[in-house]
């Protein structure tokens, strides 16, 4: 690999404001969470104002938000800060802030008063509103449809037009975004990935099986599916995730060849609606699948509904599923990682594994998988591909939104959406073929490494701080 462009910039101080950061688990609190990371690697100052329960050095009011219990949302701004940028006798210490949305609402009446102190707005957004409209609303009743129009027209004209027309730069992970962002954004930013590819690896022949990971457990707990999808079990809370070391801007490019027999294929992320993962279950029942295992990691409120597709896909001697730990009044309780299973893609098809908090077990899931598999047509960016591709392992995905842009150098893997037919000849041929595995370790370095991510995004903060300030490249 030849050696990286790195950019030098005078140090800036940066403010990030998100709801999304570890222990919550989704693409945008570990992008963030490996983001900043970044920027105090660089010699930045960083501020990071988040919920309580999460890493972060200002803590911001907040309560679950109503559509998405797990997840919390800002309902006032810190008084240290409205302080800060209220006091007339000293100067802001900030010289731009970044709000992550959705939501971030309780920060919007503020965007004017940074902008008045001298604070440059960078604003990054990073779902498919208008997906989310049509999957919770529009395939139901006219009442839902109604409901899910007023509340669209709410979140338009009192949320968003404000949020991104007020800042400076609104950045967006993919040229697949919402039409208010083309419409109304000053100045629209196409942010990279922010993958650490330390952490995601691939496989290496000492680090057991996929059967090895599943079965791993110093306090095993069976827990089945009766008939109906019902679980049994109690679970309890995990270790907090370990340090992790300074990225590096070479990351190694060594493979050694997998030993999981498969197919065994790997979904990872929430079980919602909107990501179509009754689409992979189902597929399951096809003629060509019958000796593979669906491994599913993570949770959400669909979950139920798919554990009994999955009992009447495969049938319920061949589902397993772990519990998850009942939520308590601490934020982000809910979280908390369950025992381990006792599960194995010899007997079972379709495996719900529950939540995995440490980035460094998931990466196992990953590289133990034959496959990685997505039917989700919802992504802006869809993180959990890179992911999968840094560990060596091939992303079999829909031709669909972001997937069909940020994803087009592995178009060969990708299927027509609804077409079980093509997904599972796509599997058949990814299988197959005895490249894909360095492949996709090599596109991943290549395209989504997170020291890219960082210097693309300090280069745009810097841009818009000092846009007259010439930056020093070194390679």
């Amino acid at each position: 690999m030849s050696s990286p462009t790195t950019f030098t910039f005078d140090p800036m101080r940066i403010l990030v404001v998100t709801e999304y950061l570890p222990p919550y688990v989704s693409g945008i609190a570990k992008r963030f969470k490996n983001l900043t990371k970044g920027y105090r690697d660089a010699g930045h100052v960083v501020t990071i104002a988040s919920v309580a329960g999460t890493a972060c050095d200002m803590v911001v009011p907040s309560l679950p938000n109503p559509f998405y219990m797990q997840q919390r949302m800002f309902i006032f701004p810190p008084w240290l800060l409205i302080w800060q940028l209220i006091n007339p006798f000293t100067s802001v210490p900030y010289d731009i802030v970044h709000i992550v949305s959705p939501l971030c609402l309780a920060f919007v009446p503020l965007i004017p008063l940074f902008k008045l102190r001298g604070v440059k707005v960078y604003v990054s957004y990073h779902v498919l509103m208008e997906y989310y409209k049509e999957a919770y609303f529009y395939h139901k009743t006219i009442f839902h449809r109604l409901t899910g129009d007023l509340i669209n027209i709410i979140y338009i004209y009192l949320y968003f037009i404000f949020l991104v027309s007020w800042a400076d730069v609104v950045g967006v992970p993919s040229k697949i975004a919402d039409s208010v962002v083309y419409k109304y954004a000053p100045r629209i930013h196409f942010m990279k990935s922010g993958l650490n590819t330390d952490v995601f690896v691939p496989q290496v022949r000492e680090q057991g099986s996929m059967d090895d990971l599943l079965m791993a457990s110093s306090s095993e707990v069976h827990v089945g599916i009766k008939e109906g999808g019902k679980r049994r079990g109690r679970g309890r809370v995990a270790s907090e995730e370990e340090q992790l070391p300074p990225y590096s801007k070479q990351p190694s490019t060594e493979m050694v060849e997998p030993v999981e027999k498969g197919p065994t294929l790997v979904y990872v992320g929430r079980l919602a609606p909107e990501k179509n993962v009754q689409f992979l279950v189902k597929a399951m029942a096809h003629p060509s699948l019958s000796r593979a295992t669906l491994v599913l990691v993570g949770d959400g409120p669909f979950r139920p509904h798919l554990e009994s597709v999955a009992v009447e896909t495969v049938g319920a001697s061949h589902v397993y599923s772990k519990p998850t730990v009942q939520p308590s009044p601490t934020p982000y309780s809910s979280l908390a990682e369950s025992p381990a299973m006792s599960a194995t893609t010899t007997h079972h098809r379709v495996i719900f594994t529950g939540v995995v908090l440490s980035e460094q077990e998931v990466a196992k899931y990953y590289a133990r998988a034959d496959m990685f598999v997505s039917a989700s047509a919802s992504e802006t960016f869809g993180f959990t591909v890179a992911e999968a591709m840094a560990c060596g392992t091939p992303a079999v995905v829909v031709r669909e939104g972001a997937f069909k842009s940020v994803y087009s150098v592995i178009d060969e893997w990708m299927f027509r959406d609804g077409d079980q037919e093509d997904f599972v000849q796509k599997i058949g041929t990814c299988f197959g073929d005895e490249r894909a595995r360095n492949l996709a370790r090599h596109l991943a370095l290549k395209h989504f490494r997170v020291s890219l991510a960082v210097d693309d995004l300090l280069q745009t903060y810097n841009d818009v701080v000092r846009p007259k300030q010439r930056v020093v490249v070194e390679s």
